[in-house]
């Protein structure tokens, strides 16, 4: 093959793998890709207000008030007021929620104790 044939080929298989690499990532599939129906399973919201669910963490094994397959989820906001509130990062709250949609308040931090 001459040299001219050679980059044409060249040229020829690369734009077919760079017209291929969209659906080849798609054959790969994502984890939830095969999921259609959204269902609410429980509120992040406490009785405080706190909302913006921002960590979020699977408990992996059961100690002490965590209980296996539990979701702690860590609210990054402090809940809206009528003079304000909604404060980025000013959350003080991370609630626990079972696999069966039961929340409870695992832990409130008092913005007051902190430096």
């Amino acid at each position: 093959m001459t040299h001219s044939r050679l980059q044409l080929l060249a040229g020829m298989m690369f734009a077919l793998l760079v017209a291929l690499l969209p659906s080849l990532a798609i054959a790969g599939g994502s984890f939830i890709g095969g999921l259609s129906t959204v269902s609410t399973v429980a509120s992040t919201v406490p009785a405080n207000g706190d909302f913006n669910p921002y960590g979020v963490a699977v408990v992996p094994a059961t100690m002490g008030k965590l209980h296996q397959d539990d979701v702690l989820v860590s609210n990054f906001n402090n809940a809206p007021t009528s003079t304000g509130g909604n404060l980025q990062g000013t959350g003080t709250t991370i609630v626990q929620i079972s696999p069966g949609g039961t929340q409870t308040l695992f832990a409130q931090i008092d913005a007051s104790d902190l430096p």
